[in-house]
């Protein structure tokens, strides 16, 4: 088992790594012959790489398939400035250590503390006594913060399993709940300086704004995501509405704490050109988009420089309007 890393490797070389199968997608090439396309990860950085004149099936006769490991022959070329990865030969691992778990990505938390400290920090946000060793709210309760924890309750599992993204940021399983904890985390810090801002509807839009990417991703076991039917035709920001007009028939909650959060939801991409619905009215609404752009920034930057020593510059990344990131010694 050769654990090498993309990242480490030269264009003009050729390599031998043990890797994971994310995705495999059969195609024609302009000449009409087939060639599949992998994506593939080592643990830390995926890749796309085409293996020419195969095909899905006469991969799967091998047993190479989505979910295995294997060992990958694979050379670097050079494609519009970028690196460009072509599989030469693969096979499955025979190595009894070569597992699944070795290189599925996660949060640096666990999932219980993560989902934990966000409902304490809601019901913190309220200034009201709860108990904080109880996940639950009372079911008089019909208050914003009340509205949330049913929710983020009532959907757990995908909440916390969950990408959030296809790609460019927190693209890991258990993503949303580790991008939702970081962002709630960072809004309740943040009343402390902008006292004027209401930090019960600012921690619970924040903890729902992206909620609706549950049902938008399809998050397989590896983490790998894809876009669903109903989000490429909708959007998180309309089915995450949805989702809190669902709930909010469910009881008697304040029609303008619904109407307060579902516009975070549907503002929090900050302007039209970014997909968001409509732009932020309210100042809880504009922290949020501002929030959430800290967090899915920060979340490139500390990616991109865990591939460079210290006193490096990256390449160019898109997600950051092509600017290189230097690495301090």
């Amino acid at each position: 088992m050769n654990l090498g890393k993309f990242n480490d490797t030269e264009i003009g070389s050729t390599y031998n790594f043990t890797v994971l199968v994310l995705e495999m997608n059969e195609r024609v090439s302009k000449t009409d012959k087939p060639f599949v396309n992998f994506v593939f990860t080592d643990g830390v950085d995926k890749i796309q790489a085409n293996f020419f004149d195969k095909t899905v099936s006469s991969m799967n006769l091998i047993g190479v398939d989505v979910g295995k490991v294997v060992d990958l022959t694979f050379n670097v070329k050079t494609y519009n400035n970028k690196k460009n990865f072509t599989v030469e030969n693969i096979g499955i691992c025979p190595d009894p250590e070569a597992v699944v778990e070795k290189f599925v990505q996660s949060p640096p938390y666990s999932t219980d503390y993560m989902f934990k400290s966000i409902v304490d920090l809601i019901k913190k946000s309220t200034g009201r006594e709860y108990d904080y060793d109880n996940l639950n709210v009372p079911s008089s309760d019909m208050s914003p913060a009340a509205l949330t924890i049913r929710m983020l309750n009532k959907y757990h599992d995908e909440f916390c399993k969950s990408s959030a993204a296809h790609s460019i940021h927190h693209d890991i399983r258990g993503g949303l709940l580790y991008h939702t904890f970081r962002m709630v985390y960072m809004a309740y810090k943040t009343c402390d300086v902008y006292r004027t801002l209401d930090r019960e509807l600012l921690i619970c839009g924040t903890a729902l704004h992206d909620i609706g990417k549950i049902f938008e991703l399809d998050t397989d076991e590896l983490g790998s995501a894809d876009y669903s039917v109903d989000g490429r035709l909708f959007g998180h920001a309309v089915m995450g509405m949805s989702m809190v007009d669902k709930e909010a028939e469910r009881g008697s909650y304040g029609e303008e704490d619904v109407r307060l959060i579902k516009h975070m939801i549907a503002s929090h991409h900050g302007t039209l050109e970014y997909g968001a619905i409509t732009t932020p009215a309210t100042p809880e609404a504009f922290m949020l988009h501002e929030i959430d752009m800290m967090d899915s920034r920060m979340y490139i930057f500390e990616k991109e420089m865990g591939k460079v020593e210290p006193g490096q510059m990256t390449d160019r990344v898109f997600a950051l309007e092509n600017s290189s990131i230097y690495k301090p010694k």
